[in-house]
């Protein structure tokens, strides 16, 4: 009966037996059909093949274990535990108070953009600045990010090849120049090619290095309220910040004060390689803006943009602690003139 349509009563009967039981025990109710017929149908029909005489093929059931009920209330309560006490391993402050007991003016110098490791980094001209800080006691730091050249193979690659070492020793040389003012730094903040190692792996430079050094982390930037004898002075400091304007280098801390910190005496962005340093009088009182340089030259990057030079400076600027007077230098050295000529200490 080739060719013979089949009728929903046999596609039924199909359905209920092909697959369950060997056909030889239902092939009865299907009378005309033969068992190749039968075989091509239920293929079309997408049925399990059973043939009987043959090795039945398994039907493939699961078995799943039993789950019990999901208690989101206590998944909440887990999660929110976790994160509390993963909060307490950072040791990033947006705010803190130092309080220096003095009689003396001291003097706050902004270090930042040293790209230790990098190739147009002059590494004598770096130390020997350091040196200078560290034998002035009464020089109280902050490092404002980009202390390593830090490039790695997971971010911009190609920076690789102006380093003169690797990564690791890098670092390890930051840190044997910080620690020869160790006890004297303030804070440090994260830079961009710090961040490159927290990208890559979730190691922090930044807050191990503060560890080291013993003085607060401010990751990517905060304020510091900066108590000098009876005087205090807040303090804002970030690695970059929006609002870079060719023309105007102190534009960018500017902008900080008036967005985030509008309370702060001195506000300090580094990250663009231009060294300035601004006072200017508002109306509520004086303020001053500083862009630290970069020891990194003129490097591939630089040139590529036209710049010739970008200025290796240590702005810093002098505090008094029994008035509220602050006297800013772009040079290092102009500083330690001045602050030598001051007395005290």
């Amino acid at each position: 009966m080739t060719g013979k349509r089949w009728t929903n009563d046999e596609e039924i009967v199909l359905r209920r037996n092909y697959g369950i039981h060997p056909i030889r025990e239902w092939i009865d109710e299907l009378p005309g059909r033969t068992w190749d017929s039968i075989q091509t149908k239920s293929t079309r029909m997408g049925l399990v093949s059973y043939l009987g005489g043959r090795s039945p093929k398994p039907k493939f059931i699961p078995h799943l274990p039993e789950v019990e009920e999901m208690d989101f209330e206590q998944l909440w309560e887990t999660s929110y535990a976790f994160q509390k006490a993963s909060r307490k391993l950072s040791s990033r402050q947006d705010e803190i108070t130092i309080e220096l007991d003095v009689d003396y003016p001291i003097g706050v110098p902004f270090l930042a953009d040293a790209h230790i490791g990098a190739v147009s980094a002059p590494l004598d001209y770096i130390r020997t600045r350091f040196e200078m800080v560290a034998e002035n006691p009464r020089f109280y730091p902050f490092s404002v990010g980009d202390t390593i050249d830090n490039y790695l193979p997971a971010s911009h690659p190609q920076g690789m090849f102006g380093t003169m070492f690797p990564p690791e020793l890098q670092k390890e040389l930051v840190l044997n120049l910080y620690l020869k003012i160790y006890g004297r730094w303030l804070a440090v903040v994260q830079g961009c090619h710090e961040e490159f190692s927290h990208s890559a792996d979730d190691f922090d430079f930044t807050k191990y290095l503060a560890h080291q050094l013993g003085c607060a982390n401010l990751g990517f930037g905060g304020v510091v309220n900066l108590k000098v004898g009876e005087q205090i002075y807040r303090i804002a400091l970030r690695h970059k910040y929006r609002f870079n304007s060719s023309y105007n280098p102190t534009h960018c801390p500017k902008q900080l004060v008036r967005f985030e910190y509008p309370n702060a005496d001195i506000a300090c962005v580094a990250h663009n390689h231009r060294a300035a340093c601004e006072q200017l009088s508002h109306r509520d009182k004086d303020r001053i803006y500083v862009r630290p340089g970069s020891f990194k030259g003129p490097d591939r990057y630089a040139r590529s943009l036209g710049f010739t030079d970008t200025g290796s400076a240590i702005p810093v600027v002098i505090l008094w602690p029994d008035k509220r007077q602050m006297l800013p230098f772009l040079h290092l050295e102009q500083a330690i003139e001045v602050l030598n000529s001051l007395g005290g200490e």
